[in-house]
């Protein structure tokens, strides 16, 4: 290795005494003097009885001497004089600019005498040989060319050095014989020497692999009605990124805004485009212009109950850990509902996942909502369950195909000390075509010490799975699937009546708690069941009368989301003793009227809670 080094080095210097042994060319064609194949200076006029193109002989001999005594660019000058301006190369006199010369020209002496010498120096500083760029990076198994340039005639020999790294181009001269085509064959770097005559220049090259690929471009499924463009435009970020094949440490993100040819409705489809750039240190960024279809799909909602499951024990988490683990099938969906807070020293990850053990590809259907982190613990539930309850009563969700012993990272939240991550999200595995039910997939909730991955990190959202799928190691492939915190009762009907003039209607929200699948623990507060308050509101007057819905955070600080008559009414914050308007239903004289209301306790808030039906 120092032996090849060594004599990588000579031969660099004899390269370099190369181009010190080789003089400009000088020539001369009619009245243009011609430095190193390039025009200096265009003699138009006679100087007495010189002649252009004896001007431009004089010059040129005048030149070659002045070079042959190691003159070079840097020792051309101008002379200003009463009539006229010289152009001088070591002091002495190269040529005249006259005042017919600048008449010639449409300009003074000086002035041209300067622009001559400015061409001088430019043509003067051409190198005999030289490339079009002395550092190339090339793409593992594609070609770059670099062109040869320079003065010195004839065809470019390639070799490529072995250092500091051995076969990692393949080079070869291409086309006129001034043009190298450079193949990379391995990750590394390797220095090309090109050579014309006995003259020759490094190149160094660098091969490396991209960053990554969007290899496929499946159809966007989503379903739902009324949908938000923020959410199909989250939607295709997703699966685009979900579709991207990376290499070991790099990451891609969504480098322009999705556009979009309309927002679909159900069971049809638009047109999505957006750039996509990956990178990663010690790759090559890519970018690329991804177009694709999002199909609005009719899916039907998922059947009430789905199982319940609660990620919340423990609420602050102190170390690392898997925090939920529970298998889903085909036979029934599942509803997650978690709230932690990150009680570590440093910044935790909060990691949501789904890992899809099984030899068959897996396609999942998920509605829900995410917040970004926050330290207030019953807004951080608000917004999630608000946003959760808007997206269940249009059934808005998007479906995520995962591979066989694959999992995919639904969510992935950075949180600082102390704050606390909140989401709701429904999950339902749909059906293989032609196939027995193959065996559950695992959904996991996860802690890890945010370590400055290169994770899209997700702040509030309503899609999921903005990392591409990773095959399961052999630990997750024996993850083990099993939590307390389970329960079959997700949905509850509440019936009352209320009439006009009458005792006011009370109706407890998160009384009663649901016990779980081995009735060994009850959820205190039925965080996550879905309540439909169904109420009967009588006007036996002959007046026009408005019947209010008010909320009473009965167990403390809460706050509530209700949807009513197709609209998501919300109170972000009620502190007790206050009672707090909801709506007014306004009741026509002898008007008998069922409302119907859907609620949900939400994390971070204090359930049982009340609501409030009067006039």
């Amino acid at each position: 290795m120092r032996t090849l080094v060594a004599t990588l080095l000579c031969v660099c210097m004899l390269a370099l005494s190369g181009h010190a042994q080789l003089l400009p060319r000088v020539e001369v064609k009619g009245g243009t003097l011609i430095v190193n194949r390039a025009p200096a200076v265009h003699i138009r006029v006679a100087n007495g009885n010189l002649v252009p193109e004896r001007r431009a002989q004089i010059a040129a001999e005048r030149l070659q001497s002045a070079v042959a005594r190691g003159l070079g660019a840097r020792h051309v000058g101008v002379k200003a004089e009463r009539r006229r301006a010289t152009v001088t190369i070591g002091g002495g006199v190269l040529l005249y600019a006259t005042r017919a010369d600048a008449r010639a020209a449409g300009t003074t002496p000086l002035r041209l005498a300067q622009a001559w010498a400015s061409s001088l120096r430019h043509c003067l500083s051409i190198p005999p040989l030289s490339l079009s760029t002395s550092e190339l990076l090339v793409p593992l198994g594609e070609s770059r060319t670099v062109r040869v340039n320079g003065w010195l005639e004839g065809t470019a020999v390639v070799a490529p050095t072995g250092a500091p790294d051995d076969g990692v181009t393949d080079p070869a001269v291409i086309g006129d014989g001034r043009t190298v085509r450079i193949t990379g064959r391995a990750v590394g770097r390797e220095r090309v020497l090109v050579s014309v005559g006995e003259l020759s220049v490094p190149l160094m090259v660098t091969v490396r692999k991209y960053a990554g690929e969007v290899k496929a471009f499946e159809p966007v499924v989503v379903t739902g009605i009324d949908l938000p463009v923020s959410f199909v435009r989250q939607a295709v970020e997703a699966a685009i990124v979900r579709s991207t094949q990376l290499e070991p440490g790099a990451q891609v993100q969504i480098a322009s805004p999705v556009r979009l040819s309309s927002v679909p409705d159900v069971g049809q489809s638009a047109t999505a485009s957006v750039l996509v750039r990956a990178s990663g240190s010690g790759y090559i960024a890519r970018e690329q212009e991804v177009k694709l279809t999002v199909v609005n799909r009719p899916i039907a909602a998922a059947n009430e109950p789905v199982l319940l499951m609660v990620s919340n024990d423990p609420e602050r988490v102190q170390k690392a850990q898997t925090l939920f683990a529970s298998e889903i099938s085909e036979s029934q969906s599942a509803r997650l509902l978690y709230h932690h807070m990150n009680g570590m020293v440093q910044d935790g990850l909060l990691l949501i996942e789904l890992l899809n053990p099984t030899d068959a590809t897996r396609t999942v259907h998920i509605t829900g909502a995410a917040s970004t982190p926050m330290r207030d613990t019953v807004r951080v539930g608000y917004v999630a369950g608000e946003l959760f309850l808007r997206a269940l009563m249009n059934n808005m969700g998007h479906t995520i195909t995962i591979p066989a012993q694959s999992k995919v990272v639904l969510l992935a939240q950075r949180m600082r000390p102390l704050e606390t991550a909140s989401g709701v999200l429904q999950v339902r595995l749909l059906p293989t075509e032609g196939a027995q039910p193959p065996a559950p997939c695992v959904l996991k909730v996860a802690m890890q010490v945010y370590q400055n991955q290169p994770l899209p990190l997700m702040g509030t959202t309503m899609a999921w799975g903005f990392l591409p799928p990773r095959p399961l190691t052999t630990e997750e492939r024996r993850q083990i699937a099993g939590n307390d915190h389970i329960y079959p009762t997700s949905y509850k009907v509440l019936t009352a009546t209320y009439v006009v003039g009458q005792r006011w209607q009370f109706i407890r929200i998160g009384e009663q708690a649901v016990r779980n699948h081995n009735q060994q623990r009850k959820l205190d507060g039925n965080y996550g069941v879905i309540y439909e308050v169904r109420v009967e509101m009588v006007n036996p007057t002959d007046k026009v009368r408005d019947v209010e819905l008010a909320f009473e955070p009965s167990g403390g600080e809460a706050g509530g989301v209700f949807a009513i008559g197709g609209e998501v009414l919300g109170i972000q914050r009620a502190l007790p003793p206050g009672e707090f308007s909801i709506t007014r239903i306004r009741l026509q004289p002898n008007q008998k009227r069922t409302i119907t209301i859907r609620t949900m306790p939400l994390a971070g808030s204090n359930y049982p809670a009340t609501l409030m039906v009067r006039s």
